[in-house]
């Protein structure tokens, strides 16, 4: 199990952005993570992964690997479990890429140090790994630039990705945000079938899709968790007055005007 007990995390001014927040991912049982912008989302993310910016430090709390501290890991062995057992999806793929490499180049490059694998055993793996995500034309793309992808496409690649690490547990940060509803219809459909037995924290504002794949939500309001409940249920009878709120304008927006920020 991934266990989040009691986390604050705080600005390096000292401000609290995540406070005595707990959690439990479980194999097989996404959780999803929802609330406004700049409520802590992925402040919690970074903290797990262990990729805070400068001057932003867990002040309490514990994050437990299988039992294990990863804040007493030296940094080293921390990076290690980055990509082989927690996996990362970005709100925005073309982020994860870098633009002067080829998709080829970067999964390759990927798979040998994170597996230690030989370059034609790197390459057949990523060649595997695209088909199973859909993309057929796997030759365009090992040779395509990451600018010459569209973003389902590149969201896909990055599926790709984990898919050849298989992580134990997957950290996705507004993974469908960039895609139509068709991709992300897919996204999930893919999320579902590949990674049915990880431990999923799934961070979203797409109600539809928090159905879709999380049988539990919880509702984050400036870095505290104020309300958790069987997804359908929270978005049916959400029991807080500003989850009340949130639920309403969450499930009236419309595509890119959705931009509420922490009250």
């Amino acid at each position: 199990m991934l266990e989040v007990k009691h986390l604050t995390v705080c600005s390096k001014e000292g401000k609290p952005l995540v406070r005595d927040v707990s959690f439990t991912l479980i194999p097989g049982e996404p959780l999803g993570l929802t609330g406004a912008s700049g409520s802590g989302k992925t402040t919690i993310i970074k903290a797990i992964m262990g990729i805070l910016p400068y001057g932003c430090d867990v002040k309490a709390g514990e994050i437990l690997l299988d039992g294990q501290s990863l804040e007493g890991l030296p940094a080293r062995k921390r990076r290690e479990y980055c990509g082989t057992v927690l996996g990362f999806i970005p709100q925005s793929p073309m982020t994860a890429f870098d633009p002067h490499m080829k998709i080829g180049a970067q999964m390759m490059q990927t798979f040998r140090i994170r597996l230690n694998l030989s370059k034609d055993k790197a390459l057949t793996l990523a060649r595997e790994q695209l088909l199973a995500v859909n993309l057929e034309d796997v030759e365009r793309i090992l040779n395509a630039f990451p600018s010459q992808l569209s973003g389902g496409m590149l969201q896909r690649v990055s599926m790709a990705c984990l898919g050849g690490l298989a992580p134990r547990y997957i950290l996705a940060d507004e993974p469908t945000s960039a895609l139509d509803a068709e991709n992300r219809d897919h996204l999930l459909t893919l999320l579902q079938k590949t990674y049915y037995s990880a431990g999923i924290l799934f961070v979203s504002h797409d109600v539809f899709a928090l159905k879709m794949f999380c049988k539990d939500t919880a509702i984050l309001e400036q870095g505290t968790i104020i309300e958790r409940q069987n997804t359908e249920a929270l978005f049916t009878y959400p029991q807080q007055e500003w989850t009340q709120a949130f639920v309403r304008a969450a499930e009236t927006r419309k595509g890119e005007d959705w931009s509420w920020k922490a009250l």
